[in-house]
Order: structure tokens, then sequence, then C-alpha cells
């Protein structure tokens, strides 16, 4: 397992998806129409690890041997290969290591672990392989799937330089994953959007609109709630081969920095809302469930980021304490001036403080902005051997 780590460290910062067409050289053609068959590709700008896990659990239950591969990870890479059978990394690896110098490419860190979760899922003979795509669809290393199941988890505003500025263009880049599509799985998605699928997309076969299941007005249910709803309807049809109507039965389901509550007392949140969307969400969220007066918002952002658009969202919402991250605790961090000078402009009450005083703070506090951010947090509590009463 060291080896492994120490050859993704080796991949850090490599450009992901340039070697879309090596790729296939990867695999039989046997072993990719058994990918094809049996992979549930997820795609869409939020949720899309949250889906997934509950996917992966639902079929649990259900004893069906299930891989799941996900991205970006919190603490450790092994995140993001979760597997109910037995995984020989090295094994795999060396195979991974021989492929790259066969065919004379450098593969990405995202690649990497791509193709070690598919010869994991191969080799171990699985039911399904749920994959998350990393970003976008079309040219996003797992599009060489050509999944014939497909999940739409939502569209909005992320990457946009990659994928397009509008949601149409958007919405092209993540059905796009495949052009094999027999079952196409929609989540929290506008009515025009739905209208635009129903009349443009003419090979995705079978559409399931998640609005068309579900008992109950989707609007009072929270982001998670949302994707275990969606998890649910697509298991059902998996197990089954039929849609029927599904209700909510969450319970403590939840999945590690996605509103994730660490503490009841006092209320301490992490969320990786890394997008505008995202955000007004995750905010959306805790006002229909908690919705406290004073609560602190521990804010930190990846360059590239739309900050203007979330600080326009919370000016008017005073309950809100604003609180920006100070130290680089995370990958490309934005430059502390540049929120000053913004939020001076806004006349704006904020803080600029240490990522350490989140859990200092006695009020009800959320931290977010970034995976990475959350990830950064969780590596310190764990380093501090410092765990959180959940009950």
């Amino acid at each position: 397992m060291k080896e492994l780590e120490e050859y993704l460290n080796s991949k850090i910062g490599l450009t992901n998806n340039k070697n879309l067409e090596a790729l296939h050289r990867f695999f039989t053609e046997d072993q990719l129409k058994n990918l094809m068959d049996k992979t549930i590709a997820i795609v869409g700008t939020n949720g899309k690890t949250s889906t997934a896990n509950f996917i992966y659990n639902l079929l649990g239950k259900e004893e069906k041997q299930v891989l799941m591969f996900t991205s970006p990870h919190l603490v450790s890479f092994q995140e993001r290969i979760q597997s109910h059978s037995n995984i020989n990394f090295d094994y795999i690896l060396k195979i991974v290591q021989d492929f790259e110098i066969e065919n004379n490419i450098t593969l990405g860190y995202f690649e990497t672990l791509f193709l070690i979760a598919c010869k994991s899922f191969l080799d171990n003979e699985m039911d399904y392989f749920i994959c998350e795509a990393g970003i976008g669809g079309v040219l996003d290393t797992t599009s060489i799937i050509q999944s014939k199941n497909v999940v739409l988890t939502n569209i909005g505003r992320d990457h946009q330089d990659l994928l397009g500025y509008t949601d149409l263009e958007v919405l092209d880049q993540k059905i796009f994953v495949s052009n094999n599509i027999d079952n196409f799985f929609v989540g929290d998605l506008s009515d025009e959007l739905i209208k635009v699928i129903e009349n443009n997309y003419k090979h995705l076969n079978s559409k399931y609109y998640l609005k068309d299941f579900v008992d109950g007005n989707s609007k009072h249910f929270t982001s998670n709630q949302i994707n275990y709803l969606l998890a649910s309807l697509i298991v059902n049809f998996l197990i089954s081969s039929s849609i029927r109507k599904i209700s909510l039965d969450f319970n403590k389901e939840f999945v590690e920095g996605r509103f994730e509550i660490i503490n009841r007392n006092p209320l301490k949140i992490l969320d990786g809302a890394h997008n505008i969307d995202g955000f007004i969400k995750t905010i959306e969220d805790y006002e229909k469930v908690f919705s406290l007066e004073d609560t602190h918002l521990y804010l930190g952002f990846k360059n590239g980021k739309n900050i203007e658009n979330i600080i326009t969202y919370l000016k008017p919402k005073k309950q809100y304490n604003l609180n920006f991250i100070e130290e680089n605790t995370f990958f490309n961090q934005q430059n502390p001036d540049k929120f000053i000078d913004y939020l001076k402009s806004e006349n704006i009450d904020y803080k600029i403080v240490e990522l350490k005083t989140f859990s200092a703070n006695k009020n009800p506090s959320i931290l977010l902005g970034s995976l990475y951010l959350i990830g950064e947090y969780k590596k310190r509590k764990l380093h501090e051997n410092v765990f959180y009463d959940k009950t």
C-alpha cells in the first residue's frame, strides 16, 4: 500500500484526461463490454459522491457485490475505491505501471486510480461498478466505459472554463459521458432542462425523472435526502427491473464531508460545497433543518470560484457571521487580500481567522467552501486524536 501511495504522490499536479485513446488499450473488448453493462456512471455538478455512496450501501443491503470509485478524497486516497471484495493493490499497481511503460505514456493521478478501480472490479467478477465522473463527462476519463446506466444528479455552474457557461452547455457535457445509454436517471433538475432532454437527446432510450416517483414535494427535502431518494430509485430498478413510487427512509445515512454533523452541542457541520449552487443548497438545507441564529460560517475557496456571487447571496442573511480561513490549508487557496478588498467595498462584516478557531467556537458553526478544506480539517483532527460525539 505504501508503494502505491508513493506512486500516486509522484503524480500530483499531472494533467488528467489526456490519455483517453490510450486507456482503451488497457482492456480487452470483452472487459469493456462487461464494464459497459455493469457500470452505474454518475455525472452532475453536485451530489455525485453522496449519491454514489447511497447506491453502494443500498446495493450492499441487497447482498450485491459492488465496487465504488469516487473523488476527491478527504484524508486518504483509499476513500476513492470502496469494495465489497478484497483488492490486491500491489498486484494491480504493477499491471498499471507496465501499461504505462508499454504504451510510453504517463498517467495522471485520477487516471491511475480509475484503472486500478476498473481492474479490481473485473478481477473480482462483481455485480456493479459505481463510477463517479471527475470533471464533466464527454472528455472525462470515465467516459471510456460508455455505460448503459447513467445518473445525472443535477446541473449547476462549476469548472466553467472546461464545461461551458450556460446550463445547456453543461448539460450537453454531462449527458455525453456515454453515447450508449439504455437507462438515464435524473435527480434534481428544473422542468426547463427536463424539457430540453426530452426534445434533444434521442440516444437516451429510457428516462427516469426522480420527481415522477417521489411521494411528497421535493422542495421540502434537503440535498442529501434528494440524493438518497435518487439512489433508492436506481437500486429499485436494478434489483426489480421496474420503477415504483418511493418514500424517504433516510434515518442516519450520511456521507463524510457532505452536510456531515460532527457535533450536536455546539452544532458543528462540515460541507464541501465548492460552487455557488452547492453553497446555496447547503445554506438552504441548514435553514430547513436547524435555522439557528448567530451561526458562524467558516469559509475557504479555491482559486477560480465566484466569491462575489456567494457574498451577494449571504449579504441579506444577517443571522450568519462570516469567518474566512487565513492560512494556506489546502491547494491553491484564494489570497485573503482579494476577499478583503471586495468585502470592504460591500460593507460586509467579517473576520480573518485560523482553521483551528472552528473547533473552539461555542456557537453553531459550518465549515464549507472546498472538499480540500474539509479534508485538511479532518487530517488535523486525526492527528490530534480528537473525536466528536455525533449523537
